[in-house]
C-alpha cells in the first residue's frame, strides 16, 4: 500500500530528456493550413436537386388567361406552383408548401401585411378571418390593399392587393397567394376561387 500512501504527495521531477536529433521536430512558424491541407480544401459543390413538378403532386384548373411559369430565383425551392395573368403577365398567383408548419398562420399572414404596408392583426382580427376550402381543409382567406413590397425588393410599388388561402398544421403549411395591381386582382379574384377549389392531390396509380 506504499503507492497508495504516496498519492497527494508533491513529487519533483529531476530528470530532463533531449529529443533524439534523429526524431522530427513539429514545425512551429507553420500556418495551420499548411500542416492540416485537408482541413483547408473547399468542399466540393453538391447540386441540389430540383424540385418535383407540380403536375406530379396534384391536379388542378388554370384559370382562362393565366399562365403557368418556371419558379426562378429564391421562388425556385418554395412556389411549387406559380402562374401570371393581366395584359402584361404582371399579376402573379402561386401555390407554395412549407415543411414544419412554416412558423404558423398568423406569423406568415402578418408578414404578408407588412409586405403591403398594414399593420398586424390583432388577435380578435385574426380569429374572424373566413374560411375557404384547400386540399380539403379550412384555410383561412384575407384580402386587402396597399404598397406592395416585394421579396428582394426596396422600393414598394402603389395600389396594390393582395388575396391569400392559407392552412397550416404541425406538419406542413400550404398556401395559394395572389397579389398585383388592385383593379387586376378584383377582376381575378372569382379565378382565384376557381383555382383554390380545383386544387387536388395527384392520385397515385
Amino acid at each position: 500500500m506504499s503507492g497508495c500512501d504516496q498519492v497527494g504527495e508533491r513529487v519533483q521531477i529531476k530528470e530532463t530528456r533531449e529529443i533524439s536529433k534523429h526524431a522530427t521536430r513539429p514545425p512551429v512558424a507553420v500556418a495551420s493550413a499548411d500542416r492540416f491541407p485537408q482541413m483547408d480544401r473547399e468542399a466540393p459543390e453538391v447540386e441540389q436537386p430540383d424540385p418535383p413538378a407540380a403536375e406530379e403532386l396534384f391536379d388542378w384548373i388554370t384559370p382562362a388567361g393565366w399562365t403557368v411559369v418556371q419558379p426562378t430565383g429564391a421562388a425556385r425551392g418554395i412556389r411549387l406552383l406559380d402562374m401570371r395573368f393581366g395584359p402584361n403577365q404582371e399579376g402573379q398567383c402561386f401555390l407554395s408548401f412549407l415543411p414544419g408548419g412554416g412558423g404558423g398562420v398568423e406569423a406568415n399572414v402578418n408578414r404578408w401585411r407588412t409586405q403591403m404596408g398594414q399593420a398586424p392583426y390583432t388577435a380578435e382580427e385574426f380569429a374572424a378571418l373566413p374560411k375557404k376550402p384547400l386540399f380539403g381543409r379550412d384555410a383561412s382567406y384575407v384580402a386587402f390593399d396597399g404598397d406592395f413590397t416585394d421579396v428582394g425588393k426596396s422600393e414598394a410599388v402603389k395600389d396594390y392587393r393582395m388575396l391569400g388561402a392559407v392552412h397550416a398544421d404541425e406538419k406542413f403549411m400550404i398556401f395559394v397567394k395572389m397579389v398585383g395591381p388592385k383593379a387586376l386582382v378584383v377582376e381575378n379574384e372569382a379565378a382565384f376561387d376557381e383555382f383554390c377549389r380545383s386544387l387536388q392531390p395527384k392520385v397515385q396509380r
